[in-house]
């Protein structure tokens, strides 16, 4: 057992067996040996600091107002390993800014980020084994606040429980990459005052059906609109949404109803600073599926965390299939550049990377 700043580090006497090298792996299908958590309540703040044995950490009870109201957030960002043999964590700064965001908007407490990056690094660094040797792998750190209270009171958690969990994620070959994507009709995910626009646990519960419908039609993720009139889009599945329309890279805009992207915002920031239009503004469906028709739109692309960057090459509506070229040449490129980045082959020009013998706090 070793103590670092306030943080118990106590190694497992019974590690696991990692998955083999060409085993297939769902995002979040296997855990690693540790994990992290630390309380928060109201008197005494934040404490019991500790990263051990993940099945020796504490729950949330069942009085929990995370389990039975959803005041629950959560966050998935990841660490590589680079060319050099180094590991380092893809922008935790952005991650916990956006971790924080959410936490407000569910009237839970705000996390402290060299607290927070303290824990990362010493877990990351327990279980870097884990990490696939895979090019385009990671180590899913997957982080939740939860309010965890004596009683079942409706009001603002007084205790809460945060915990890291960590998943080696093995990403798909860019030629495996292609989905397909469809609208459920009488679904919505978001709407404008909602939590549509963080990680609130209770997003996903809702999302589970019109995905199995989306499924049963042969599609990988339900396209989400709005339920406005314009019936705007959102998002493809839990990714941010691309489209390259009339050459211009053209992205829903954060109108509260689109999640924030880490990736996203990534995305935006390499295609500009290489010089390419970026186009924020809303999309209606409409204007997606005739710009599919008539050849307007080339390319349609989700990003996110764990699935990196994903060209679509097909939506659904109404029973009709809408399918785009076979070339995904920005999607192909921006890939490129972003795995290259989170190896170190490239030049992190924006700071991103963060590897684990850093200790100083870089504010997103």
């Amino acid at each position: 057992m070793s103590k670092d700043n306030d943080l118990v580090v106590e190694a497992t006497t019974t590690p696991r067996s990692k998955p083999e090298a060409d085993a297939p792996t769902r995002p979040g299908g296997a855990l690693t040996d540790h994990a992290y958590s630390m309380r928060w309540s109201k008197r005494r703040s934040w404490q019991g600091m500790i990263i051990a044995d993940r099945d020796a950490l504490p729950s949330v009870r069942p009085t929990s107002s995370g389990l039975n109201y959803g005041q629950a957030v959560f966050d998935d960002l990841a660490a590589y390993r680079m060319t050099d043999g180094s590991v380092a964590v893809y922008r935790p700064d952005s991650h916990v800014k956006r971790f924080n965001n959410g936490a407000r908007r569910m009237a839970l407490p705000q996390l402290d980020f060299d607290r927070v990056w303290l824990a990362m690094r010493r877990l990351v660094d327990l279980d870097a084994e884990w990490i696939p040797a895979e090019p385009g792998s990671a180590l899913l750190l997957h982080s939740v606040l939860a309010g965890n209270g004596p009683t079942l009171e409706v009001a603002p958690a007084e205790e809460c429980l945060f915990t890291i969990v960590a998943s080696p994620l093995t990403r798909q070959a860019p030629a495996e990459l292609p989905v397909r994507a469809m609208v459920v009709n009488d679904y919505v995910q978001a709407w404008p005052g909602g939590t549509g626009d963080i990680n609130a646990v209770g997003n996903y519960g809702p999302g589970l059906v019109p995905r199995e419908i989306a499924a049963n039609y042969d599609y990988h993720h339900v396209l989400w609109v709005g339920g406005d009139p314009e019936r705007r889009v959102q998002q493809v599945g839990a990714m941010n949404a691309f489209f390259v329309i009339d050459g211009v890279l053209t992205t829903p805009s954060l109108d509260g109803t689109v999640r924030p992207g880490i990736t996203r915002d990534s995305i935006i920031k390499l295609a500009r600073d290489a010089g390419t239009t970026v186009d924020e503004r809303p999309v209606p469906l409409t204007e997606v599926l005739q710009g599919v028709a008539d050849g307007r739109i080339t390319e349609c692309f989700g990003t996110g965390t764990v699935e990196g960057v994903v060209s679509i090459n097909g939506l659904g509506y109404n029973g009709e299939e809408y399918r785009l070229p076979g070339t995904a040449a920005v999607a192909s490129h921006l890939r490129e550049v972003l795995e290259g980045i989170h190896r170190g082959d490239v030049i992190d020009r924006f700071g991103w990377m963060r590897r684990l013998t850093e200790v100083s706090t870089v504010h997103a």
